[in-house]
């Protein structure tokens, strides 16, 4: 059998190299660079790549793209909002095909969301989103719990530079009192609230989360007016 000739072949699709650059200098990046591979003084061999600084794009042009991929780098764009960020999440919603690769561009999109390249500190915000769109993605995904505990960590710094405990707590609250007001139908009372703090304290945040994933209605509201045991 004869090879093909050569107005039978199927065209060769265009391949390049790309670096996708998350986080950096605020100054815009070069579209193209190089890396060599040669020894000095030889002759250039190496590769050529274009670069496609996500953190430096808007909201709008990482939406443009057409593909659900691009949506998990928007909490990196420079003018990234809450408001924005909501319209993501339905979009990824609406757009996976499959409630796996939902999970996996949800989980994506809150990695990202850690970077902050901005200092936007949507991260809590977004978590909440998610879980409004997917409820129980939390407790299926472990990451989750290691971002609580991060954010425990920067309200406990904050509340160093301010010499007090309150900025931790804060930080606790608002993730997890927001978790509770959306199992509850309501905003924890302030004695909910600092059990919900003490409570992270005593067995780790990723309890407590499982707690207010588990636990249903008035059993939630009794579990927290409960002595605290720690695991």
């Amino acid at each position: 059998m004869s090879a093909p000739g050569p107005s039978t072949r199927e065209p060769v699709p265009p391949i390049e190299s790309v670096a996708v650059v998350l986080s950096g200098r605020s100054r815009r990046l070069p579209a193209t660079c190089q890396r060599r591979t040669a020894w000095p003084g030889r002759p250039f061999s190496g590769t050529h790549f274009r670069v496609d600084a996500v953190y430096q794009r808007t909201v709008a042009e990482l939406r443009a793209r057409g593909s659900v991929l691009w949506l998990v780098f928007t909490p990196l764009a420079r003018n990234a909002t809450a408001a924005a960020l909501r319209q993501v999440v339905a979009e990824i919603h609406a757009g996976a095909k499959t409630a796996e690769e939902r999970a996996e561009l949800y989980t994506a999109l809150l990695v990202m969301a850690t970077i902050d390249p901005w200092g936007h500190n949507l991260l809590k915000e977004l978590i909440i989103m998610v879980e409004d769109k997917e409820e129980g993605l939390l407790r299926r995904t472990p990451i989750i719990g290691e971002m609580i505990i991060e954010a425990e960590r920067r309200g406990e710094q904050r509340g160093e530079q301010r010499g007090e405990e309150r900025g931790k707590q804060q930080a606790i609250v608002e993730l997890l009192g927001r978790l509770f007001a959306r199992r509850i139908g309501r905003r924890p009372t302030a004695e909910e609230e600092r059990s919900i703090v003490e409570r992270a304290r005593a067995m780790g945040p990723g309890e407590v989360e499982d707690a207010l994933l588990d636990l249903e209605g008035e059993a939630l509201v009794r579990w927290l007016a409960e002595p605290i045991h720690p695991s």
